[in-house]
């Protein structure tokens, strides 16, 4: 039975001297009035066998959802750091612009504000919102990608 059940025949065997240790631990529990011996072996194989394959199954799943939930909890982790470094270089290079450009860039992208608003906000013309955003923009592009040094 165990055979039958299991692939592996380490695995049959095991399960076979489970259910001889069983017996000799628990003869009483074998009733001759509810069928022979062979059967009441027969089944105690069965389920042994049955529950070995499905511990084996959760060990594995769990193994499996283990690596996978470490390696997604992996990238989460460097991503944050990621995150955190080039946040890290984004408030260094803002400090490094003009005041005027790092305000009209605040407004914009952290603020989510239009040109317009921005403009109206720091009481300036729209085009110099547009040329004070476009300005700082490219600094800051160009001191980001000296930051993050040659690639």
């Amino acid at each position: 039975m165990a055979k039958r059940v299991l692939v592996d025949p380490a695995l049959a065997e095991e399960v076979s001297q489970d259910v001889f240790l069983a017996l000799w631990r628990r003869p009483g529990a074998f009733d001759p009035a509810r069928g022979s011996l062979e059967g009441f072996l027969a089944g105690v194989a069965r389920n042994k066998a049955i529950d070995l394959v499905r511990h084996e199954q959760v060990r594995r799943r769990s193994r499996v959802e283990l690596i996978a939930e470490t390696e997604s909890t992996l990238r989460v982790v460097q991503d944050d750091a990621e995150r955190t470094i080039e946040s890290r270089d984004v408030v260094a290079s803002l400090k490094q612009l003009s005041r005027e450009q790092r305000d009209a860039i605040v407004l914009a992208y952290f603020g989510g504000r239009t040109y317009r608003e921005v403009a109206e906000e720091l009481g300036i013309p729209e085009g110099t919102a547009k040329t004070r955003l476009r300005d700082g923009l490219a600094k800051l592009r160009k001191l980001m990608a000296d930051a993050e040094g040659p690639t």
